[in-house]
Formats: C-alpha cells, sequence, structure tokens
C-alpha cells in the first residue's frame, strides 16, 4: 500500500510546491520591508527559476543569505526562495532542510507562516517523513479550518495511510471527495486502498461501483468488483460480474480465465465452465496440460455429459506420468459399463504405475473381465488384489463367488 500511496501522491507535490517559487510575489503589502538591494537580487532570482535556470538561481541565493542578517524576515525569505528551487530540482532533503531554517527565524508574518508550514507538511511527505507530516499538517488544519481546501485532505489520508493509521486517514479522503465536485480517480482509488486495509468489503463494494460508473473500461475495477463480492460471499454476484468481464475481453490471462471457471462451478453450472474451458484450450489461452484437461474432464462429468468428460479425461491420461487418471477414466467406462474400454483403461494406469491403490485397480480390472466372461483372466486379476491389505477381503469374496458359482459366465 505504501507504493501504491506514495507514487500517486508526488505527482501532485510540483503543482504544490510552487506556491513558493515566486519570491516577489510572496511579498505581501502588510510584510516588514526589504532592501531595494534584495528585492533586486530575489528579483533575478526569480527570472532564472522561470527560465528553469535552477543550479543558478540556486547558487545566487546561496551566495545571498550569509549577508543577511540572522533571523530577520530578509534571511527568511531567501531561505524559503532556496527551498523552493531544491523543490523545483527534485531535491526535496534539502527544500525541507532550509524550509525549517526559514520557519525557526520565526520572521514571517503569519499568513506567509501558514503558507511555509503547509509547504513543509508537503515536503515531509515526498521525503517520507510522514509522523511529521501528520505533526505539522494536523495543527494547520485545526488552525486554518475554512482554508482546509481538498488537497490538504489528501495530503493528510495520505500521511495517516503511510503510518498505517487507515482509520484516521479515512476521514480526510472522504472529506476531500464530499467536497469535490469531480473527485479525482486516485483519491476513489486511496479510499477503496484503505477499505481493503480495514477489511470493510461492503464500503470497497460501493467505491468500486462508482468507480465502474465513471471508468467502465478499465478492466482492474472488474477484476476487484468480482473479488470484492467473493470476499462476502456472494459468489453469484461474483460470477455475473466476471462473466460481463469475460465478454468485454477483459479477461486475458489463463489464471484470469480458470478463475472464471472455477466461479462457474462453484455456482454449479459444469456445462457453462465446460464450455469456457473447452473454448480457451482450444484457443491456447489455457495450456493443454494434463491438470487443465482433467478440470475440463470433471466439469463434463458433473454436466453429464459423459462422452466429452472421457475424451477430456483421455487427453489428461496420457499427458499424465502416473496412471492415477487411467483408473479415472477406467471409472468413467464402469458406469456406462464400456467393459472393454475399462480393461484398456486399468491395464494403462497399471503399466504407469504411481496409482494410490494398486488393489483397487486390481478389484476394478477384475469386474470388468467378469462383465466380459473373461473369468480366467478375472481370477488373476483378483489374486493379485488379495495381496493389497485394503483389497484382500473383497478380492477373496469374489475369488469364492467365481469357485462356488454354478452359472459361470
Amino acid at each position: 500500500m505504501k507504493k501504491y500511496i506514495h507514487q500517486r501522491f508526488k505527482i501532485g507535490l510540483i503543482s504544490l510546491i510552487l506556491l513558493i517559487s515566486t519570491p516577489t510575489q510572496a511579498i505581501e503589502e502588510k510584510s516588514p520591508p526589504i532592501s531595494p538591494w534584495l528585492y533586486k537580487q530575489l528579483t533575478k532570482t526569480e527570472e532564472l527559476i522561470s527560465n528553469q535556470a535552477y543550479p543558478q538561481a540556486r547558487q545566487k541565493l546561496e551566495k545571498i543569505i550569509p549577508e543577511l542578517q540572522d533571523k530577520s524576515y530578509e534571511q527568511a525569505l531567501a531561505l524559503r526562495s532556496l527551498a523552493s528551487v531544491y523543490a523545483l530540482e527534485n531535491n526535496y532533503r534539502q527544500a525541507t532542510k532550509s524550509l525549517e531554517q526559514c520557519l525557526a527565524t520565526q520572521a514571517l508574518p503569519e499568513q506567509q507562516q501558514q503558507q511555509a508550514l503547509l509547504n513543509l507538511g508537503q515536503l515531509y511527505m515526498a521525503t517520507e517523513h510522514y509522523q511529521k507530516a501528520v505533526n505539522t499538517l494536523q495543527p494547520w488544519v485545526e488552525k486554518n479550518p475554512t482554508h482546509t481546501d481538498q488537497q490538504v485532505s489528501v495530503l493528510l489520508a495520505n500521511a495517516y495511510a503511510q503510518l498505517k493509521q487507515y482509520r484516521k486517514a479515512l476521514p480526510y479522503i472522504e472529506q476531500a471527495i464530499k467536497q469535490a465536485k469531480k473527485p479525482q480517480e486516485s483519491w476513489f482509488q486511496l479510499n477503496l486502498a484503505l477499505h481493503y486495509e480495514l477489511e470493510n468489503y461492503s464500503a470497497a463494494l460501493a467505491i468500486l461501483k462508482k468507480l465502474i460508473a465513471s471508468y467502465p473500461d478499465k478492466k482492474a475495477y472488474w477484476l476487484q468488483l468480482a473479488t470484492v463480492h467473493q470476499q462476502l460471499n456472494q459468489f453469484a454476484q461474483a460470477l455475473t460480474v466476471q462473466g460481463l468481464a469475460y465478454k468485454k475481453g477483459y479477461l486475458q490471462t489463463e489464471s484470469e480465465i480458470l478463475q472464471l471457471f472455477n466461479l462457474y462451478m462453484y455456482n454449479k453450472q459444469p456445462y457453462q465452465a465446460a464450455n469456457l474451458l473447452s473454448q480457451e484450450l482450444a484457443s491456447q489461452r489455457v495450456k493443454k496440460n494434463s491438470e487443465h484437461w482433467q478440470l475440463l474432464a470433471s466439469a463434463w462429468s458433473n454436466a453429464r455429459e459423459y462422452k466429452q468428460a472421457v475424451i477430456a479425461l483421455e487427453k489428461a491420461s496420457a499427458l499424465n506420468d502416473k496412471g492415477e487418471l487411467y483408473l479415472q477414466l477406467a471409472r468413467l467406462h464402469v458406469e456406462q459399463e464400456l467393459w472393454q474400454n475399462a480393461i484398456s483403461a486399468i491395464n494403462k494406469a497399471l503399466q504407469k504405475g504411481g496409482l494410490k491403490q494398486t488393489g483397487d485397480a486390481y478389484i476394478l480390472l477384475g469386474m470388468s473381465l467378469y462383465e466380459t466372461e473373461q473369468l480366467s483372466a478375472a481370477k488373476s486379476a483378483f489374486e493379485k488384489a488379495r495381496q493389497y491389505q485394503k483389497t484382500k477381503k473383497s478380492a477373496e469374496q469374489w475369488l469364492n463367488y467365481l469357485e462356488n458359482s454354478n452359472n459361470p459366465r
């Protein structure tokens, strides 16, 4: 979250710092008088700043300041101008130091003092001194309630957020949004981030709906909205949002498509899940590996589309280095009484090996052989199943049945 907020803050920093970048304009009518010499020097400095000759402006101010009376209004003006130049050079640490020195003179008139304090709070934010920013800006807001605009509220919200004091940040960003005729997108994003941190997903949901209404083509908001619905256990709504996002072409990656597949399955819509995955496997946006073919087989099976499930599971089995999927395929064949297909799949499973329960495979093989009247082979399969503790009892029952049957097949 720190990176998320800090990047958005710096975008607006320079425009705010420009409030202190015109030294002669900053001299008010009620300010203490300054010498014609200093006024001339500050005017030249201002011209250099206007021409973006920042190093020359800085060097000129650094030469002037030692010649000024300590803790005088003139010294304060020059230090404030130097802070402005440093800020324009993106040297915020030096800008902060110069502005601190300026305020330490206590020579600025009240209005200029308050403006400098506001700028110092901004610089503390830029240099990641967030507690100092709060300590500077919070008293400023309390002293200047009628002059607190949205930008200042956003600054304080950012500062509290960086300190992980999310509840204290919320009122400031919400106030900024409420006061603005057209709140900035980044303000909504900060408000959203705060609710995420506080796990207040209902409030996050409302903000995301506003963002989508204003920025309907931004994929991230659609995906976040679906995620928040899931956080609230609103899986049907999450599916609706994800489905719309898919139709809009926002779901492009394999993980995004599989997430939609999982939502279909969770919402007991296996046919739609299977159709989706079939299309995406064909388009190769989802990799044709054993795991994904197995997912497709599961979806088709749940949708009672057994022929499609068998095709998918055959592909999954062929790509898997163990025999477990062939055994799963055999069970599908058994359900449909396709005994010869089941025998073939079980033999492939045993050949590949790596089965969790090899005895179960021999039991299933014996049953399938029995149904195809291959009694000798069936007996051999049950004898192998008898060697495994878990299937020993079942195998013996089958063997006894075969031996005592008066109506062998």
